[in-house]
């Protein structure tokens, strides 16, 4: 995906994401391979619990000459019972390798909070409000507000237009996690303002606007905006094994 329509504040930073995802038998989500000008660039790989709960993502530098080296991992909790990771809230951890001296470095614990269509609503670092999101009743974002650690509004993001069309993040919840994209259809208007920008330092100025149109395959899946490349689908069979003894 290649334009920065979803802002969501997150534990991933904000990326664009060229690559190929896999899948197993259970239809779950579990590796994923992305790529930066044409070159392997980060390898995740998920894992899950009994329960088909997303519980940590393993994120790996890749080199043409190194083997995969484990640089972040994020982990997931749920409420007893979850499952599929379905659940009204989340904590969610981030763990950096530091460079310094090798050791692993823990963010302290975000709790992602989530409608009854498991959209997420909010987060929380610790007593902190970290972020607030607002839905209409059709279950698209209208308003992302971003506050800072003094609580202060510094950041929010206005969605006043929706396609009425698939959003290919939400086929599964694992996905909508790893992309934060709750929506369920894509936005073709998106505005984004920033604290600070203009004469008065505690107003907000206008940083940033994104508007179009899509077009989408034979399945219905947006494949350009705006005129522009939005993503491409290229969904392969599993291999298929060889037939074991006795087998016709």
């Amino acid at each position: 995906m290649d334009v920065p329509l979803y802002n969501y504040s997150n534990l991933l930073q904000l990326f664009t994401f060229q690559g190929s995802l896999t899948y197993d038998v259970k239809r779950r989500l579990t590796s994923a391979i992305s790529y930066i000008n044409g070159s392997r660039d980060r390898q995740y790989d998920f894992i899950y619990d009994g329960n088909n709960n997303l519980i940590r993502i393993n994120i790996s530098a890749l080199s043409s000459f190194n083997p995969p080296a484990l640089i972040i991992y994020i982990t997931f909790s749920y409420p007893t019972g979850t499952v599929a990771s379905l659940s009204s809230t989340t904590q969610v951890q981030l763990n950096l390798l530091s460079l310094n001296n090798f050791q692993w470095v823990a963010v302290p614990v975000y709790t992602y909070n989530f409608n009854t269509e498991y959209q997420l609503v909010s987060i929380f670092q610790g007593n902190l409000h970290v972020e607030q999101l607002t839905y209409d009743v059709g279950g698209n974002c209208l308003t992302d507000s971003v506050y800072d650690h003094e609580q202060n509004l510094f950041e929010y993001f206005v969605y006043s237009g929706y396609d009425n069309k698939i959003n290919p993040a939400r086929s599964d919840r694992s996905l909508q996690l790893f992309f934060q994209m709750y929506n369920k259809n894509n936005p073709t208007n998106s505005t984004e303002y920033l604290r600070g920008l203009g004469p008065d330092p505690n107003g907000f100025g206008l940083f940033r606007t994104s508007s179009g149109n899509y077009t989408y395959n034979a399945n219905g899946y947006p494949i350009t905006y705006g005129g522009n490349f939005f993503a491409d689908y290229n969904c392969l069979p599993p291999p298929v094994s060889a037939p074991g003894p006795g087998s016709n």
